[in-house]
């Protein structure tokens, strides 16, 4: 009962402490059991031994060498829009992480860096943009992104706070109406410009001009005081997405993660139209599956 009692306790105290950080924040009844609520206590340790502030939004000046890339960025550009204009960037359907994004033709992608695991495509479309990115050794994950005309990106939070979103304007509509929203503060995309935000907190993006908005979005490491989780929290990340990994081309080059995605999105469409036939009863059906959940991890730590 005690293993019971403190797996409770560190499942509200984990609500509490997404809805104090965060000026938005969704409902507490989709809290109760959103993704973000079971992962702060996988992100504390990256939290307390952060060296750069725990702000949503956070200066560049902390990484150096992304300067280079905003030296570099009409190169970058090029780059991205012959991509775009060949339909490289585009729907992955085996991007099982992604999904979300794809819906509705709202997001296409074109994959860089996938942290140590190449990406054959990357190196043969775009060996310009690879080759300044190999210079910021801080950089795990990059991706040209494009946010089709008139389309969204619901709030949401991002599940891992061990590295911080960098991305940088290539190829937007330069208008108050293509934006990004962090903790409520609108940032609006621009050539050329860049922002650094803590992606753990509530953000949204929105695009409702009439022109595509094509980016470089990257995860960077978090730089941490202790070089021992740092090192941990690299190993999980770098596994974790090499289970998900994918080329942008060859469909054989896919992670074990990715080929188990079609059971999975026809479980979450089955999950839809029960939402849609009866809110009320999923509601609780979800979140007793939540109680289920922790009464068995209690049990097997009794």
């Amino acid at each position: 009962m005690i293993v019971i009692a403190l797996l409770l306790a560190t499942y509200v105290a984990s609500i509490i402490f997404i809805r104090m950080r965060n000026k938005k924040h969704f409902s507490l009844k989709r809290q109760l059991s959103d993704f973000s609520t079971f992962m702060v206590p996988f992100n504390i340790p990256a939290y307390l031994l952060s060296k750069v502030p725990l702000t949503s939004r956070i200066d560049t000046e902390h990484f150096p060498e992304l300067k280079l890339l905003e030296d570099n960025w009409e190169v970058i550009r090029e780059e991205a829009l012959q991509l775009y204009q060949q339909g490289h960037i585009a729907i992955k359907e085996d991007d099982l992480p992604g999904s979300s994004f794809y819906k509705d033709n709202r997001w296409t992608s074109f994959y860089l860096k996938i942290y140590d695991n190449k990406i054959p495509s990357a190196y043969k479309l775009a060996p310009k943009t690879m080759e300044l990115i190999s210079q910021v050794p801080s950089m795990r994950m990059a991706l040209f992104a494009c946010l089709n005309p008139g389309k969204k990106l619901n709030n949401h939070h991002d599940p891992f706070a061990y590295t911080l979103r960098y991305s940088l304007g290539l190829s937007t509509p330069n208008h108050k109406d293509c934006a990004l929203t962090v903790n409520g503060d609108d940032y609006q995309w621009a050539d050329g410009d860049s922002i650094l935000f803590d992606e753990t907190y509530h953000h949204s993006a929105h695009n409702y001009t009439d022109t595509p908005r094509i980016i470089l979005m990257t995860d960077l490491d978090r730089p941490l005081k202790s070089k021992l989780v740092q090192k941990m929290y690299f190993l999980f990340g770098f596994w974790f997405n090499r289970f998900f990994a994918v080329d942008n081309l060859d469909s054989k080059y896919t992670g074990f993660g990715n080929k188990l995605g079609k059971g999975l999105n026809a479980y979450k469409a089955l999950m839809k139209k029960f939402k849609h036939w009866n809110k009320k009863v999923y509601t609780v059906a979800k979140l007793s599956a939540v109680a289920v959940v922790l009464y068995w991890l209690g049990s097997l730590l009794i």
